[in-house]
């Protein structure tokens, strides 16, 4: 009972007047419920009074009157006045609970055993209408023939129902049994709702506090007049809950097992339904000890004990356990006996099961994947009615637990406090065992959610859970089975830790404890392949990595027919969701499915429901049940714990483990027979690396000095980075590049100027790309699609810019196009001949028209994706003029027209602009610590979930002394809504990026294939002179506030190059190298420190490249530092 201090205020007729009263506190302080459940819906006449009196008021009256009576006389002389008062608020409390309980045998057990009473009826005589109908139809069909063969013919058949129900153990029958608790049960959902529509006022819709005492204002509320939904609501879970329970009590079978997973939901199951059905979790009906002891001499193991206890110790849905004593060891043992019931019941409610799926499968196609679920728990369920089956799980789970004692520290961790816990899972007796006798060690314990035991065993809850929850995922995650049934029933928990793993230690430390794993029945074994795709969708999950989850997606064969990474992200962090106690889980379960719904609704037919029903793994039924299981007991032992941060470890070491991520490097590498022409550069640029490894700044890098030709120094550290770490760096390692790529983007649309393909300053949709802006006036479609003439008028203007855009805007980034990014870009679909498409008009899609946002060649603004994109539309178009209407992909004009002028050592060093090459050279993996997209998802997921969320603060530097104008910001974050994803760097991980092709940052090279590629370069052999000149002048400049903020600076040493600004050629970055006497150099950094350029003056060619990204550039600055000061530029 809520205790609320309310002041006792003075009644009209001046009976009370003393508000310090206690008693008059306990009677403000009780729910108007409990005075309504006590007293009955009845209301009287006052005789005194024109206006009546509420019951209610009348019972507080009386209540006060007999305690002021009482008070002065005094019940208890002896004691002093506060513990007179203390004693009489006892005797109140307890004459109140008392009532409560009568009312509640009365108003609530009463109702649900008449409501299974009518299921009874309603079962019955549905079944005797429906044989009535049968019989008849019988008799009639065979009513004109007289011959005696035809006789037994209707006799066999009238009677056949009769003898197949009593083989089978009342199937029949007992279908119209589960139809009629159907039925009803959905009655009661059907009212109740329209009780909350008819007697639950729109302000009262949501729990209130309790209503105070009568005033001098007026009287209190009628009864019934606060009532609110949450109370109908709970009114009638409490009726429900025990009407299931009695329904499945008799019907047993599948039913005792849809029990069990709901009573395990206390984060999302009302708490009626948790209280009544998990008493099916061990205590369901037995059978007979008469049917266990055939079925014992039948296995014929009977004999092999000395005494077996005929009271089991538990039973559930298959299955009961008995206590016995083998003869052959002496030891006590467990004798696990299934119901003779249990397969027939079983196997009939799957088919019932499979029926109603494959009619939902027909009326609805998008649910046709909840028929695959149901396969897959009915394949499962099938091999738990074997328990030779069971047998061998219990032995694969035995290893992986003794592999998890070896491998991990078993330690519960909480706050910072640590517990150790040991793991035991019974050991079966094969033997002795059969497909419906099975023998096992007795293992001791009690349930895993009694806070008794609990408390016995010296620890807090959430250490149990943790443990719990780090068993869990090592088995899912990094062996190859986990137990698909983890509820309360078949966990429990003891102090002391195992010895040798035989039973509780005597010479271990008393801090500690053991859990133990029953039922191995319900086990799912993971082929590799889909062990892999459930690790990277838990890391994925953890750590907000979209292209990971995509990755995990494909790994297990689910498919989408639509992608919303965003969205999907949500729904896998939510099956993954931090543990919070009932009432705070339930909350949030209600807003996200709410959240769910409004999605759907604006949603078309055939879109609802993103996964394609035809590529629907079965396995992930298990994967949802087993974390939703675990989630279900966290909130009902009322902890929080954030559960990835528990999962995130085990997924990463099953990723390791797996042969996903290993080496493809056949032979040794190459700089173990290089010669160093610069010994001393060598040794300074190693000690630079091993400084920046130590301090963790880096966890794989390249570096490779060229001059001349010649190369004068070759390094390379540290590993291929995330699942790859075990793997060492190769000087024939490729790294993505990022916006190095652009400089060979660059060089093709140069080189191509230089043949004749195209003009710098011909307008590009004249001749080369005519479909980019395609008519002199803006279609009517386009500006239809605005609401306003001002809008209108904008477009106009914004066409004529798009119209005037030259190759020169492009390679200059002032095209105005800088935000852009097409509708059509996704991260399976990321490759540059698709997005240039969507630069493009399309009639039938004018509200996707992507035009400039300021005047071409006035504004420079980095173009971070659609540089590439714009580039490659241009070299696309311009080789499809001349060469006769041949359109061939970028990928395979960059081969054409540069691939045959680099030199074969350059190729076979690591060169891959257009991406790829992971059959030939280790790749190495992005490391990021850019948690710019966490915050954004986790906001998207706390809005889902109906939470405030205060502002985020975006940690994007050391200092925010150069922020953006809100304006520029909100526009770059609008042109990629939808897309976000384009700013985690870990994006270039996945598979669909190693296959994309995109010329603004997928190029992946090592950093002696970059130097070399700059020698080259520099050295006139891929561009004249005159081009490479113009090409290298400085052409236009842009601030870095927006590209420092996102991580993508592009400032050589100490941040200071041009005061802040960055100077572009066409196509190349003008890099001015601090403290050198000839600063000048070109080339083109990316993301996080990797970089490539040629010093003109000394001739030299530098490539850097690492994979573990950071904010700045710090990293190389002082890498380019120790270079050129030793090289004295």
């Amino acid at each position: 009972m809520k205790s609320i201090i309310l002041s006792a205020k003075k009644k009209k007729n001046g009976a009370v007047r003393d508000s310090k009263d206690p008693m008059m506190s306990v009677l403000q302080n009780m729910k108007s419920e409990q005075f309504a459940s006590a007293m009955g819906p009845f209301r009287e006449d006052d005789n005194n009074s024109s206006k009546s009196m509420s019951f209610k008021e009348k019972m507080i009256q009386h209540q006060m009157k007999k305690y002021a009576a009482k008070k002065m006389r005094g019940p208890f002389p002896e004691l002093s006045e506060n513990e007179n008062q203390v004693q009489q608020l006892q005797l109140e409390k307890e004459m109140l609970s008392s009532r409560c309980r009568k009312l509640e045998a009365q108003n609530f057990i009463g109702s649900a055993e008449i409501l299974d009473v009518l299921a009874l009826i309603l079962g019955t005589v549905s079944w005797i209408l429906t044989y009535f109908l049968y019989g008849m139809t019988v008799w009639w069909s065979l009513d004109n023939c007289e011959h005696f063969y035809v006789w037994i013919i209707k006799i066999f058949l009238l009677t056949f129902p009769f003898i197949f129900d009593k083989i089978n153990y009342g199937v029949i029958n007992r279908r119209f049994q589960v139809f009629a608790v159907f039925v009803l049960f959905l009655i009661r959902v059907k009212l109740a709702r329209w009780r909350v529509s008819k007697f639950a006022s729109e302000e009262n819709t949501e729990a209130e506090e309790l209503p105070s005492l009568p005033d001098d204002s007026g009287s209190t509320p009628n009864f019934g007049d606060s009532i609110t939904a949450d109370d109908i609501w709970e009114a009638n879970y409490e009726v429900n809950a025990r009407f299931l329970f009695c329904g499945i009590l008799r019907l047993r079978g599948l039913w005792t097992k849809t029990a069990q997973y709901m009573s395990s939901r206390a984060d999302f199951v009302p708490a009626a339904y948790v209280r009544e059905l998990s008493k099916l979790q061990d205590q369901a009906p037995e059978t007979a000890w008469a049917d266990v002891q055939k079925m014992l001499k039948k296995a014929g193991v009977f004999e092999k004990f000395y005494h077996v206890e005929q009271k089991p110790i538990a039973s559930a849905s298959i299955a009961q356990v008995h206590i016995a004593r083998l003869k052959e060891t002496n030891d006590d043992v467990v004798i696990k006996v299934q119901h003779p019931s249990a397969l027939t019941l079983l196997s009939d409610d799957f088919v019932s099961l499979r029926i109603m799926a494959w009619i939902t499968g027909i009326l609805e196609p998008e649910y046709k994947f909840i028929g695959i679920l149901l396969k897959e728990w009915a394949n499962e369920a099938q091999k738990e009615l074997d328990f030779m089956s069971e047998v061998e799980n219990l032995e694969t789970a035995r290893s992986a637990i003794q592999n998890m004692s070896r491998s991990t520290p078993m330690m519960a961790d909480h706050n910072s406090e640590q517990v150790p816990f040991s793991v035991e899972i019974p050991r079966p007796l094969k033997a002795v065992s059969s497909k419906r006798v099975m023998v096992m060690t007795f293992s001791e314990g009690k349930r895993i959610d009694d806070l008794a035991q609990i408390r016995k065993c010296d620890v807090s809850k959430e250490h149990v859970m943790n443990a719990l929850a780090q068993t869990t995922a090592y088995m899912m995650y990094a062996s190859d089975i986990f137990n698909g049934d983890p509820h309360a029933g078949n966990l429990f928990i003891r102090p002391g830790l195992l010895s040798n793993g035989k039973g509780p230690s005597e010479e271990v430390e008393k801090k500690g404890f053991t859990i133990v794993l029953l039922d191995w029945g319900l086990a799912k074994r993971l082929p590799e392949s889909k062990r892999a795709g459930f690790c990277q969708i838990a890391y994925a999950a953890a750590t907000v990595d979209f292209a990971l989850m995509l990755d995990g997606f494909n790994t297990l064969g689910l498919k989408l027919k639509r992608e919303n990474v965003a969205e999907d992200m949500e729904g896998m962090r939510f099956l993954l969701r931090d543990m919070v106690p009932r009432e705070t889980a339930r909350k949030r379960i209600k807003a996200k499915m709410k959240t769910d719904m409004g999605r759907i609704e604006n949603k078309k037919r055939g879109e609802r429901i993103p996964v394609d029903s035809n590529a629907y793994p079965g396995e992930f039924f298990f994967f949802v049940r087993t974390n939703e299981l675990l989630h279900g007991l966290g909130s009902k032992l009322g902890i929080e714990m954030t559960y990835l941060d528990v999962l995130k470890p085990y997924a990463e070491m099953g990723l390791k483990e797996l042969n996903n991520y290993v080496s493809v490097s056949k032979v040794p590498d190459p700089i173990a027979t290089e010669k160093v022409d610069n010994p001393k550069l060598k040794k300074k640029i190693d000690d630079i690396l091993c400084s920046l490894q130590e301090s963790g700044k880096i966890a794989g890098a390249q570096v490779c000095v060229v001059k001349d030709d010649i190369v004068l120094s070759n390094n390379v550290i540290g590993n291929l980075g995330s699942f790859k770490s075990h793997i060492p760096v190769r000087s024939d390692s490729i790294m993505v590049g990022f916006s190095i790529t652009k400089a060979t983007a660059a060089t093709l649309a140069n080189r191509m100027v230089e043949e004749g393909y195209m003009k710098l300053d011909e307008p590009i949709c004249e001749k080369i790309w005519p479909e980019f802006c395609p008519t002199v006036s803006p279609p009517a479609e386009l500006l239809d699609s605005f609401e306003n003439d001002d809008e209108k008028d904008n477009a106009r203007r914004k066409w004529q810019w798009k119209r005037s855009i030259t190759l020169r805007h492009i390679l200059t980034h002032t095209s105005g196009l800088w935000f852009a990014t097409p509708k059509s870009l996704t991260i399976q679909n990321y490759s540059c001949e698709k997005c240039a498409q969507g630069f493009e008009y399309r009639p039938d899609k004018p509200e996707e028209t992507i035009l400039p946002t300021s005047k071409p060649g006035t504004d420079c603004e980095y173009h971070y994706l659609s540089f590439g994109w714009l580039v490659a539309g241009c070299v696309i178009g311009a080789y499809f003029n001349r060469h006769n209407k041949k359109r061939l992909a970028y990928e395979d004009i960059y081969n054409k027209i540069l691939g045959e002028i680099h030199s074969p050592s350059l190729l076979n060093a690591g060169f891959k602009p257009c991406g790829g090459g992971g059959s030939e050279h280790d790749i190495a993996f992005v490391e990021t610590e850019i948690f710019l997209i966490r915050a954004m998802q986790m906001k998207r997921e706390a809005e889902a979930m109906g939470e405030i969320v205060e502002a985020m603060k975006e940690q994007q530097g050391e200092d925010n002394k150069n922020e953006q104008p809100p304006s520029t910001r909100k526009l770059f974050m609008q042109g990629i809504k939808g897309r976000e994803f384009i700013l985690d760097p870990r994006y270039w991980n996945s598979k669909y990026a190693l296959d994309a092709n995109v010329p603004s940052a997928g190029g992946r090279f090592s950093a002696k294939a970059l130097a070399m590629f700059y020698q080259e370069l520099g050295n006139g052999k891929i561009l004249g002179h005159n081009v490479l000149s113009e090409a290298t002048t400085v052409s236009a400049s842009q601030s870095n506030n927006l590209r420092e903020q996102l991580g993508q600076s592009s400032s050589i040493v100490n941040g200071n190059v041009n005061k802040g600004k960055t100077e572009f050629g066409l196509g190349y970055q003008i890099i001015r190298i601090d403290n050198a006497k000839n600063n000048f150099a070109f080339g083109h950094p990316g993301v996080g420190g990797s970089i490539g350029f040629h010093h003109v003056s000394s001739n030299s060619s530098i490539g850097i490249m690492v994979n573990k990204i950071d904010i700045g550039m710090e990293s190389t600055n002082d890498i380019i530092n120790v270079i050129s000061r030793h090289l004295k530029w």
